[in-house]
């Protein structure tokens, strides 16, 4: 692979991760991102996340971030962008170990592996990982995976490959699933056969990515010693058998509908069709070693994805799932590098192609929904919060003054269904979650005071004389402001 290609690869990568992120990158408010907002960068890394979850070096950006206390709009923006490009290597290197393993000659070739390559990385949870301000840190772990199993498996050069993976996984440990997946994937690429070779080979591999689990566990363990500090709920309080049912019970949910973020059902019929066709290729052919490699690399995406199943409720953390967004692509790199062409069946050949290309096309589209998505459900807050906000200016302009606000919601299951489940799900608006902190984080309006109960009777006595097709109401009461939302 030389320097041409790989600028190729690089360059289309960081292009199209630009428009497929285009919603993301005029920036984007998760839950953390808000929390971020009121506590400070470095308090928030301290305190609530980083330091007691053993992210020791997200905490020293914090606490920079902290000292300059940059807007978060360009904190995020920023952490995006360095995403896109370390996303773009991590496509690069993916390209480079498949020229491994295969020959690339043919410009259709380069399109293919390219294809392969991307949704590989950018598959359709990546959209997760990078909806938070810490995505740049999410995105380098993968990076160093990735090269440090290039180094350990094709170059040999182990010491290298275990200072990577520990540095990954102190960048964040979520990524452990897709360490350890990625390295079964190359380790057949390598060997070819599942033999005594094999796990010689991945050995190394085992050995660097449990010695960094175990020391990254120490660490989390060692900083209430130090700082006096309790450990985060996520650590003190994980109930492992509890997490490892309910995860058991919504594995199902979780593949049929892919977290939300692609379309349902969708990603386990392209899975079977892959495994259906290589199984009739492979028996027809004679060559049922290769239809066994291509379920055996499927089923350890998964087994790795049940790795997190003792420590996190998968279904509400995609991002630790991210190896399950992979695992179509992971088949289709075994199935070409393993020179799929000697089948020497066309109906076999064409179908990988065009399924690759539909693989990707619906990739692309999926992640540009859900990043729509997530952005509506921001804007559906914030216009509700500038609404609220002109209400007030409105008042106050007249000598009144709003000390205290109250909402009641009327819900037409009509009206929410015109709202995906991403949007559902993540607008505090929508959910009915709505507080003041909402109205101070988008319009930097404050307001104390209790909130007083919002009643039914309230709500006749208030509106039945108002009535309006209007989605949000207003009727003040004294220094109260009554807000009636019809959903």
């Amino acid at each position: 692979m030389n320097k041409k290609t790989k600028l190729i690869v690089f360059a289309s990568s960081i292009i199209l991760s630009t428009i497929i992120l285009c919603f993301f990158l005029t920036g984007y408010y998760s839950g953390d991102t808000k929390l971020i907002y009121f506590h400070g960068y470095a308090n928030y890394s301290i305190n609530d996340t980083h330091l007691r979850d053993g992210r020791f070096i997200l905490t020293i950006i914090f606490i920079i971030l902290g000292m300059i206390n940059p807007a978060i709009k360009t904190t995020y923006i920023i952490a995006l962008i360095i995403s896109i490009f370390i996303l773009s290597l991590c496509v690069v290197e993916i390209y480079y170990i498949i020229s491994k393993y295969k020959e690339i000659k043919e410009k259709k070739q380069k399109i293919m592996v390219f294809l392969i390559s991307y949704t590989y990385i950018f598959n359709f949870i990546i959209v997760d990982m990078l909806q938070y301000v810490e995505n740049f840190m999410l995105s380098a772990s993968i990076l160093c995976f990735i090269i440090a199993i290039k180094k350990i498996i094709i170059e040999k050069h182990k010491k290298v490959g275990f200072a990577l993976t520990l540095l990954g996984v102190l960048c964040y440990q979520g990524t452990i699933p897709m360490y350890i997946a990625t390295a079964i994937l190359v380790t057949i690429l390598e060997n070819k056969k599942i033999n005594i070779e094999y796990f010689k080979k991945i050995l190394p591999c085992a050995i660097s990515i449990f010695v960094s689990a175990l020391v990254s566990v120490v660490l989390v363990n060692l900083v209430p010693v130090v700082t006096g500090m309790e450990l985060t709920d996520r650590i003190s309080k994980i109930e492992y058998l509890e997490n490892i049912e309910k995860n058991i019970l919504r594995m199902g949910e979780a593949i049929l509908y892919s977290f939300d973020l692609f379309p349902p059902y969708l990603w386990i019929s392209i899975t079977i069709l892959i495994l259906a066709l290589s199984a009739i290729v492979g028996i027809r052919k004679k060559k049922i070693q290769f239809s066994i490699n291509v379920l055996f690399v499927f089923m350890m995406y998964i087994f790795s994805w049940l790795v997190m199943f003792p420590i996190q409720i998968s279904i509400n953390a995609p991002r630790v799932s991210y190896v399950i967004g992979q695992a179509v692509s992971a088949m289709l790199i075994y199935i070409y590098c393993t020179n799929f062409g000697e089948l020497k069946s066309k109906f076999y050949i064409n179908s990988i192609v065009i399924i690759t290309i539909i693989y990707f096309v619906i990739t692309i589209f999926s992640i540009l929904k859900s990043t729509y998505d997530l952005k509506l459900a921001n804007k559906l807050d914030q216009n509700f919060s500038q609404k609220i906000d002109s209400e007030i200016a409105s008042l106050e302009e007249q000598g009144i003054t709003i000390n205290k606000i109250t909402i009641r919601y009327t819900e037409s299951e009509e009206n929410i269904k015109k709202y995906s489940e991403l949007v559902r799900e993540n607008s505090n608006y929508i959910l009915g979650t709505y507080n003041l902190k909402m109205l101070e984080f988008y319009t930097g309006r404050h307001i104390e005071g209790r909130v007083p109960d919002f009643t039914e009777e309230m709500e006749h006595e208030y509106f039945n004389e108002k009535e309006s097709e209007d989605e949000v109401q207003f009727c003040n009461v004294g220094d109260v402001l009554y807000i009636l939302v019809n959903l």
